[in-house]
């Protein structure tokens, strides 16, 4: 029988779960533009069910997100908040089979990472991403391999670096107590011969959820998913950056009480080398991998922090053993301040409150941030505001004629408008091709990197502006 978390362990828990239940309820933004588009995908699947099945989009996070979608954006941010809480609780499992002592501190550690309160609920990759790694780990770790397999093969579907993650999964099992290499590596020929049918077999597990994910798709729309792996370079538009980018992005990610508990973990002695433990070395793997990724400019990365925030199982189990050795060497008093310090810095969430910003944007003037003890709730920025004015714009006055919009925020604002004809505005049309009477809910972000919808071009090829919201980022132009 399964040994209790114990009530300590549920109190922060349910502690946790709150702050982060507060945060999507209250949230009023979006933390990424792609969140819109991951939604609208997924609600879309209802009418469009090949949209299941968007390479772009995921197959394996609409696979989790698409039945929610059909009741709103809320809804779906709360069935992703519902993941999350599985994942923290599989990491509470994890460190109870570790004999991890003092498990009650292990749910502030993760609820109260820096990213988590604001990562742990969008219709993103993230929450499906993480729950599905720390479910591989631990149906693995308790020799459930034939379901280990599908959780750890399941990866790819949700973000591409999960092949990766596949592949060292399969390097770990197959040296695994009666693993083939295992016997192998000893000289266990005839052991390992008879081992070696297994190993397929697992194998096979492994690679079938992205064996049925490409036939589906090709099915769906003709194209096969994994030809993306042979393009490790399709556009220079993220760019590249330094080594030690995402190590950064790491610790200002869970925040510094945290991250100074995980040094502490990480590097005071007495590690015993165990080969469940060996698994968990996946976590780091997968820094280094972003970071080499994102210094060598592949992939499209960009360089996004929010990348590496199902690293936060890994990061709460080492902070724990860090919290412990810490007890041991000092005694429950330096626990006393940093406990507290590890729940003030999640409320705070310096990181979320400087990063949630519009002052980017080309033309809009910039706003003083001052950083607040409490982090406030995330309001429509001032630059998605001008979309949603602009959105009104278009539902009063828009009926027969073609809209056209680049920005995901419209689409999400009319979504269930159904005045006009939408056109997609990445079916290659340009200003010119565009018939007389069509409306273009023009924006700074992203119309000017799409089919040369710069000003310049707007007003070189017979188009009227009629309107200007958030200081002119948004525009309303007609073509004569």
């Amino acid at each position: 029988m399964t040994r209790s978390l114990g009530w300590g362990f549920w109190g922060t828990f349910l502690l946790g779960l709150a702050w982060s239940l507060y945060r999507a309820l209250t949230n009023q933004g979006w933390i990424l533009d792609d969140e819109l588009s991951h939604y609208l995908i997924s609600k879309e699947v209802w009418s469009s069910p090949d949209q299941l099945w968007h390479t772009w989009s995921r197959p394996g996070r609409n696979l989790l997100q698409f039945l929610p979608a059909i009741f709103g954006l809320e809804v779906t941010r709360l069935w992703t908040l519902t993941l999350s809480a599985v994942a923290v609780w599989l990491t509470g499992r994890e460190a109870r089979r570790l004999d991890l002592p003092m498990l009650w501190i292990l749910p502030l550690l993760i609820w109260f990472q820096w990213w988590f309160p604001e990562l742990s609920y969008p219709v993103l990759t993230q929450a499906p991403f993480l729950l599905v790694w720390i479910a591989g780990v631990f149906f693995a770790v308790r020799e459930r391999y034939v379901i280990a397999a599908f959780f750890w093969g399941y990866l790819g579907l949700i973000r591409h670096e999960g092949i990766a993650l596949s592949a060292l999964w399969g390097l770990w099992v197959i040296f695994a107590e009666g693993g083939f290499a295992r016997y192998l590596v000893t000289g266990k020929i005839k052991k390992s011969v008879a081992a070696f049918p297994r190993a397929v077999g697992l194998g096979f597990c492994t690679i079938l959820p992205m064996i049925l994910m490409n036939v589906f798709t090709w099915l769906a729309n003709g194209s096969w998913p994994f030809e993306m792996f042979f393009q490790s370079k399709p556009t220079d538009y993220y760019g590249s950056g330094p080594l030690w980018l995402y190590t950064a992005h790491l610790f200002k990610g869970v925040g510094f009480p945290v991250a100074l508990l995980m040094l502490l973990g990480l590097f005071w002695k007495g590690w015993k080398l165990r080969w469940d433990l060996v698994l968990y070395a996946t976590y780091p793997a997968y820094l280094i991998m972003h970071s080499l990724i994102f210094w060598k400019g592949l992939f499209a990365s960009g360089g996004y922090y929010h990348f590496i925030m199902p690293m936060a199982p890994w990061v709460a189990l080492v902070a724990l053993r860090g919290v412990n050795q810490l007890r041991e060497k000092f005694g429950p008093r330096p626990l006393y301040a940093l406990v507290p310090l590890v729940i003030w810095g999640g409320l705070m969430m310096p990181q979320q409150q400087f990063n949630v910003s519009d002052d980017h944007i080309p033309g809009l003037p910039q706003v003083k941030s001052n950083l607040q003890l409490v982090c406030p709730s995330m309001p429509v920025s001032r630059f998605a505001t001008g979309m949603k004015e602009a959105s009104d714009w278009v539902r009063e006055n828009v009926t027969d004629q073609k809209w056209l919009t680049h920005h995901v925020a419209v689409s999400y604002f009319l979504q269930d408008f159904e005045g006009g004809e939408k056109v997609d505005a990445w079916d290659g049309e340009t200003p010119h091709t565009l018939p007389g009477g069509t409306v273009l809910i023009w924006d700074v972000q992203y119309s000017v990197d799409t089919h040369d919808f710069t000003l310049e071009a707007l007003e070189a090829s017979e188009w009227n502006e009629v309107e200007q919201y958030a200081h002119g980022t948004v525009r309303i132009f007609i073509k004569s």
